[in-house]
């Protein structure tokens, strides 16, 4: 592993590259909040085999703090990063990073060449699809909370605790579903992020307004999609699926019963996102 600097224009972005170099790349997106480590576990299953980025978008993990944080500020991020790949590469990406995954599959551009999304929220930029979502309610408390403990320069461990207790909408509390290695992931990532990644607190929405994206523009290149359960915490609804399907009706989407947002940090499916994601690598 190799960690180094990407440069998008002014800003600093910190990047981290696993396996051979002759191998296909594939670049790693996370969502809001997290940051490159989130994929620790889908690294180590593919980096014999292709050659794996992950990446810190503006804003979180060890990247530099931006002035601006909307949608295409972080496309321009992943852009940054497909430069550096130099050639031809498959885009995974979770909820924020699924929504810039998604937009650069839409492009034609030749540097991509497949992605798979996890539960992006594609078509939340419609305030009454935000509104229905469980997001809607979690951001505000988790917006609060980080400023409470950012305030206060709280330890890494009160983090942890935080998000360990939280409810979680598939019942108990986080922690009866996200391994340990994952709680601290994103403890950490909530920790370093940038208050300012959420736009305008009164709005009570991310700034990056997903609005923006063109749900009505096709997908160019291979795409697969992952989506859970609404009522437990996903964010690409049924009904979604079905205006997914008339823009891109070769795309698949494969439904996650059972589970919420939270695919790959998930204990009781995140073997499964390891088998959909190597099936769909390797069929490409």
């Amino acid at each position: 592993m190799t960690d180094i600097t990407i440069q998008n224009r002014n800003l600093k972005l910190a990047a981290s590259v696993y396996g051979p170099a002759s191998c296909d790349p594939v670049l790693f997106l996370h969502g809001i909040t997290n940051s490159r480590d989130t994929w620790l576990e889908m690294v180590e299953t593919l980096r014999d085999r292709y050659r794996i980025w992950t990446l810190d978008f503006r804003g979180h993990g060890h990247s530099d703090r931006a002035q601006s944080y909307e949608l295409h500020d972080y496309v321009s991020d992943a852009q940054a990063a497909l430069s550096a790949i130099g050639r031809p590469a498959i885009l995974v990406g979770h909820s924020l990073g699924g929504c810039v995954a998604g937009i650069l599959a839409q492009s034609g551009q030749l540097n991509v060449r497949a992605a798979f999304l996890e539960d992006p929220p594609w078509y939340l930029g419609d305030k009454k699809e935000w509104d229905r979502s469980l997001v809607s309610k979690t951001f505000p408390l988790i917006m609060s909370a980080q400023a409470s403990l950012q305030g206060k320069n709280a330890s890494l461990e009160e983090y942890v605790s935080l998000l360990s207790n939280a409810p979680s909408p598939m019942g108990g509390t986080a922690r009866d579903h996200i391994t340990e290695r994952h709680l601290f992931s994103h403890a950490s990532g909530l920790q370093r992020q940038d208050p300012r990644c959420w736009g305008d607190e009164n709005e009570q929405r991310p700034k990056h307004r997903l609005g923006v994206i063109d749900v009505t523009k096709p997908f160019r290149c291979a795409t697969k999609v992952l989506r859970g359960e609404e009522r437990l915490g996903a964010v690409l609804f049924e009904d979604h699926q079905r205006l997914l399907m008339q823009t891109n009706p070769n795309t698949e989407v494969v439904l996650y019963s059972g589970c919420g947002h939270l695919m790959h940090r998930n204990k009781s499916f995140e073997g499964r996102y390891r088998e959909d994601l190597e099936r769909f690598l390797t069929v490409l």
